[in-house]
């Protein structure tokens, strides 16, 4: 929801009007992740002496880790009083009852029960600072418009002076600040380690489309990111269905090819080495552990200027893999190489099938690929755990293999696997954090 359609319900409803933008903005950045959905009811706290006292969100719902991950409404908050229920959580600090009244039941007949104002009579008291506030806000997204106006017409320099100009106006102007990075990725688009390789560029971030890693040539695609809705119903691993937000990042256009590994460890520890194929080194890398796949990376990193490079999340993995629709049986056909016949029992060399629409190759198929997720139940937290190295457990494989039917294929589908386990239908593909843009040489 916009500012300037919170600031309207507020100044509608009668609630007071007598805050500035810091304070609202405070009180949003104080409620943290609530304030996502539930922009109102943290207004309607922030007015009352809870902000004051530490009683937030957390104080009165519980951390509700599974409804903040899930954001479908599957998983309710820890708590949620209702009724009689109220007064009970209410006497938890006001242990000798209200301090006006000394009542110990029935608080919400008096209390709003975010705001602690009488619901009956909402406080209507207004100023002039509202109206103050509502122009700087509108005069932000008018130089937000103007803004946008000159990334279409690539006019980077003029477009940042725009979005600077709305953050002045509006500090916490979420659009101005992804389009001010956007101007300055295209102003200085050298990233450490990687050369560009298209010149197309992605419209929303303002980051190249496909990179090289530089000195080894490996090619990686963008993920522009964003919010989708990952897992599936039908799996029961992959339940329940939930929403993730997924940063840009940069994922191997091609799984990782035995040539490319044994240019990097000095070894091949794949178990499909045919030396009749021409292109034998374009055959992916298999029988490759978790834990082999995070030496490959500390090689990498040490190789590479800025490093940074690691195994996708299962988020990030799975957001990559769902470009576009979802498959027919003809269409995943074109895409994947799967249900292997006995007399060809072996990936094939990357890139033999036809690309997603991000352009990443054999996403389902060929060799399941090691993520750097711990295989746990969703709802997908990362705060969890699940993305440290050194914690313990099964990791996550996704996308099947060359063995498997059509089943094992769907991008929801999670198998874990133990971190020191080689098996010949086990590879890898690499990913990067988007590096900070820097001058071109």
């Amino acid at each position: 929801m916009g500012r300037i359609a919170i600031l309207a319900i507020l100044l509608s409803t009668g609630i007071s009007s007598a805050w500035s933008q810091s304070q609202i903005d405070q009180q949003l950045k104080e409620a943290g992740v609530c304030a996502r959905c539930h922009v109102l009811a943290v207004m309607e706290w922030g007015m009352s002496a809870h902000p004051k006292a530490g009683t937030d969100c957390v104080a009165c719902h519980g951390s509700s880790r599974g409804h903040v991950a899930d954001e479908r409404d599957n998983v309710k908050p820890d708590r949620i009083p209702r009724g009689v229920a109220i007064a009970a959580l209410c006497a938890t600090c006001h242990t000798a009852g209200c301090p006006k009244t000394k009542k110990t039941a029935d608080c919400q007949t008096c209390h709003h029960v975010h705001a602690l104002f009488d619901p009956n009579k909402p406080p209507s008291s207004k100023d002039e600072r509202a109206g103050q506030l509502k122009l700087q806000w509108q005069s932000a997204a008018h130089h937000v418009a103007e803004g946008e106006r000159l990334v279409k017409a690539e006019q980077w320099e003029k477009a940042r002076t725009e979005f600077q100009a709305a953050l002045r106006e509006q500090p916490d102007n979420q659009v101005a600040a992804d389009f001010l990075k956007v101007c300055e990725r295209r102003l200085h688009p050298g990233m450490p380690g990687f050369e560009i390789v298209s010149k197309g560029w992605d419209t929303r971030t303002g980051l190249p489309l496909e990179v090289r890693i530089a000195g080894l040539g490996t090619a990686l695609v963008l993920v522009p990111g964003g919010a989708m809705d990952i897992g599936s119903d039908r799996l029961a691993a992959a339940r329940p269905v939930h929403t993730v937000r997924v940063d840009p990042f940069y994922l191997g256009k091609f799984e990782v090819t035995q040539g490319e590994w044994k240019a990097l460890m000095g070894s091949n520890p794949s178990a499909h080495q045919d030396e009749k194929l021409a292109n034998r080194d374009q055959m992916p890398v298999e029988q490759v552990s978790w834990e082999d796949a995070q030496s490959f990376v500390r090689k990498l990193n040490e190789r590479v200027a800025g490093g940074g490079f690691r195994l996708p999340t299962e988020a990030e993995w799975e957001f990559a893999a769902r470009a576009g629709e979802p498959l027919s049986a003809e269409g995943l056909a074109r895409v994947a190489w799967f249900n292997a016949p006995e007399q060809s029992f072996a990936p094939l060399p990357v890139g033999s099938k036809q690309p997603n629409k991000l352009g990443l190759f054999d996403m389902q198929g060929n060799v399941w690929e090691w993520c750097s997720s711990l295989y746990l139940p969703y709802p997908y937290d990362v705060s969890d755990g699940r993305e440290s190295p050194t914690a313990p457990g099964l990791r996550v494989l996704r996308g099947g293999g060359f063995a498997d039917t059509a089943d094992f294929l769907d991008p929801s589908f999670r198998h874990g696997v133990r971190p020191q386990q080689r098996l010949p239908w086990n590879g890898m593909r690499i990913a990067r954090s988007v590096p900070a843009n820097q001058p071109a040489p």
